[in-house]
């Protein structure tokens, strides 16, 4: 029987994954594209395989690995028909995710590694370059002098080369995130190091035969190559460009193909696996709306990795790595421990679905808290993703499972910041488990109306429904537990509030669901009378049957009475028991939560 190729979870290295004949997407294709473009910035979020990409990049054209091109790309699109550049360059290879994050730290650490990297090319090339140049590098100190000897020792010289930076913004981000403007504005602006360094990599492109022939940087935001370039004036940004839409992830064909294959190899349920990449991993589109929807890399390899190596569906869908990534930019959403205007950004597009703004390809650091661009940054973050266009402006929208509880976490993890309620959301859990098996839904309810009436006090009543709104949903998506926390989705010709609805894949002893309407009074209106009130929960309840007649949602939730699932129609299958729940907020007051 044919060995099951192996999956290597986080393994960038291209040669590794063909000598190992590992799990793979072909790509090679975009080559040709690229060559297109000189000097090219290529953006995606976190996990999204730019580090492979590179790492093919450089055994295509690194003239070290010309003869092992069969080796390399046997069996690929590129390796059937080659470009003439292939195998042409001497590559200039950065991985800035070396550099410490310390802003006390970071100048230093970026010369040493920076100056390593240099060193490396010297060796690396030492046959392959003018005499002596090597040797000149080698004696130099700091990077900044180490590029500027190559500019002069290669210029003129026909000698070619192609330098590839990958995660250029990594460090410069995270400083940005926890140690603030200052210290990033320190390496961007003025005489910083890291404004230095690619001032003298555009020198390295200019001129008659000037050495740096081609250019590719990878990165998560446009933030730090504006503030270091003014304006991407060494290179293209060719991320919103539609023939590189699908550069990396996972397209749906790539993921039928990677479940059809380790299911039959392994065993497991093909559809289940291939709907759960699609609901926690998928439905990225970058450039456009019409764009191909992709998944992020890193993450499917991960679950699929799992599949192959237990034969079971793991009970933690979200990888830690990428939780650990998203809990660095909670930073952005407060200032002077106090909420700021990217927080209320945030908020909106948890207690709305979505955003419309301009999407915005280029704006420096001190520009982030300017409306547009930081809902632009949640896009160049993956936080959100391109769902609709409208005469200019952009629609955006959370992509995936994944990405709504990690974007949920970040307004807790600010009142955490600001209000001290990081504790309750353990509680909030440990009630949300228990609603879950035996329908008790008082003490979740109450957990979060305290809190919505504490945030509420504290916060711009203008806005009031949203703050009830956003509270509710984020809390409850912050904590966890066993469901998927939906807001504002179609069911029976209506638009639900809020649901709990039941991760049967995972959780299949679950045998409670919600499905929550809340109405609002504004805090400057009367209080409602009880004739008032009655009449309010009345309208819910007319809503709410609305809601739970809909079919699609009694087969998805296996809502059924009696032992008989109504979804399936067959004895023996536990049913899920449906909880229809009216809260009515007088600000930030809970007035009513009663169950109808």
């Amino acid at each position: 029987m044919e060995e099951t190729r192996p999956i290597l979870y986080g393994v960038a290295d291209y040669a590794e994954i063909r000598r190992a004949n590992a799990w793979f997407v072909d790509r090679t294709a975009k080559i040709r594209d690229l060559e297109t473009t000189r000097y090219a910035v290529f953006l995606r979020p976190r996990r999204f395989g730019k580090s492979l990409l590179l790492s093919i990049l450089r055994a295509y054209y690194d003239v070290q690995f010309a003869d092992r091109f069969d080796e390399f790309f046997k069996g690929t699109d590129i390796g059937a028909n080659p470009t003439d550049e292939r195998g042409k360059y001497l590559v200039l290879y950065f991985n800035f995710s070396a550099v410490s994050k310390d802003a006390r730290k970071v100048e230093d650490s970026f010369n040493e590694y920076a100056s390593i990297c240099i060193d490396a090319f010297a060796e690396n090339y030492r046959e392959r370059i003018p005499g002596g140049i090597a040797e000149k590098i080698l004696a130099t100190s700091g990077c900044i002098a180490k590029l500027a000897v190559i500019t002069q020792g290669l210029m003129n010289k026909g000698v070619k080369l192609y330098v590839m930076i990958d995660e250029y913004d990594n460090f410069a981000n995270t400083i940005l995130a926890e140690s603030g403007q200052g210290a990033y504005d320190a390496l961007c602006h003025g005489d910083g190091f890291f404004k230095q360094f690619f001032t003298n990599l555009k020198d390295m492109t200019t001129g008659t035969e000037a050495p740096v022939t081609r250019l590719f940087i990878t990165g998560v935001s446009p933030v730090t190559m504006d503030d270091v370039t003014s304006g991407f004036n060494i290179g293209t940004n060719v991320s919103l460009d539609p023939e590189f839409a699908d550069l990396t992830g996972f397209r749906h064909d790539d993921l039928r193909a990677i479940t059809d294959y380790y299911a039959a190899h392994c065993g497991f349920d093909a559809e289940k696996a291939y709907d759960t990449a699609i609901r926690w991993y998928d439905n990225y589109r970058f450039g456009s709306a019409s764009a191909p929807s992709v998944a992020n890399t890193t993450i499917v390899l991960s679950f699929f990795s799992y599949l192959w190596r237990t034969k079971q569906f793991p009970r933690e869908l979200i990888d830690e790595n990428l939780r650990t990534d998203y809990a660095k930019i909670r930073h952005l959403v407060t200032a002077d421990r106090r909420l700021n205007g990217n927080f209320h950004v945030l908020e909106n597009l948890l207690a709305g679905g979505r955003l419309t703004e301009r999407l915005v390809k280029s704006f420096q650091a001190r520009e982030i808290s300017e409306k547009e661009n930081f809902t632009s940054l949640l896009y160049w973050f993956g936080i959100t993703t391109i769902i609709g266009e409208d005469m200019g402006m952009t629609e955006f929208g959370v992509p995936n499972e994944t990405l709504k509880e990690l974007a949920a976490k970040m307004i807790p993890d600010a009142y955490a910041d600001i209000y001290k309620i990081d504790g309750r959301i353990f509680d909030i859990n440990r009630e949300l488990v228990r609603f879950a098996r035996h329908g008790e839904w008082q003490a979740f309810i109450g957990i979060i109306s305290g809190i919505v009436r504490e945030n509420f006090a504290v916060r711009d009543a203008v806005e009031g429904e949203k703050v009830v709104q956003s509270t509710l949903i984020t809390l409850l998506c912050a904590a966890g537990g066993p469901y998927f926390v939906r807001h504002e989705r179609e069911s029976g010709g209506g638009f639900y509030d809020i649901a709990l609805a039941p991760q049967l894949s995972r959780w299949p002893e679950i045998a409670h669901a919600a499905l929550i309407e809340m109405k609002y009074v504004k805090v400057g209106d009367p209080a409602p009378t009880p004739e008032q009130l009655a009449d309010i929960k009345s309208k819910a309840i007319d809503q709410l049957d609305q809601y739970a007649s809909d079919p699609a949602l009694i087969a998805e939730w296996h809502i059924g009475v009696a032992g008989i699932s109504l979804a399936t129609g067959t004895t023996g299958v536990p049913p899920v028991a449906l909880h229809r729940l009216v809260l009515v907020f007088h600000g930030g007051e809970c007035l009513l939560n009663e169950e109808v």
